[in-house]
């Protein structure tokens, strides 16, 4: 419960410092932001029984959640830059890869990556050589700011 209670106080926090953004730079706030302030104050004012419930979804999130599924089920086949290419192409949806992992999640990056790094593998590619394409390619790391061959290696097991 303590956790919870931290953890509300640290978004009050963010949403104080959001809503500040967006009333001195009115220029650079978007619908987003200012929903997004709007949306946690809601929250917050909400009976306790109340708050346990969702916030509920906007016609963006949803359309989200269907872009989410999607780029899911195209990383089976492709690799991460395709399916931003992909997305871009098929779906008019131009992202960064720090979006598209953000998207997707953690562990649906981390699936992607092994199943990348098994076809590597299988074609004789050293960890360091993965290690040095994939830090050309911008590829975020996990617990470093570069990829290495054992961190590589650690992923292969």
């Amino acid at each position: 419960m303590e956790q919870n209670s931290e953890l509300e106080l640290a978004i009050d926090a963010c949403a104080d410092r959001l809503d500040f953004l967006n009333q001195t730079f009115s220029t650079l706030a978007t619908p987003t932001t200012l929903r997004g302030v709007e949306l946690w104050r809601q929250y917050r004012t909400r009976p306790p029984v109340a708050q346990s419930e969702a916030l509920p979804q906007t016609e963006e999130q949803q359309s989200a959640v269907d872009l989410k599924s999607i780029a899911i089920e195209l990383l089976k086949k492709h690799s991460l830059e395709d399916v931003l290419d992909l997305l871009a192409t098929d779906y008019s949806c131009e992202m960064t890869l720090p979006e598209l992992i953000h998207l997707i999640g953690r562990q649906q990056y981390l699936i992607a990556l092994k199943r990348e790094l098994k076809e590597l593998m299988k074609n004789a590619i050293s960890f360091e050589q993965v290690a040095t394409l994939w830090n050309d390619l911008g590829r975020p790391s996990f617990g470093s700011p570069t990829w290495t061959s054992r961190a590589i290696s650690l992923l292969a097991n």
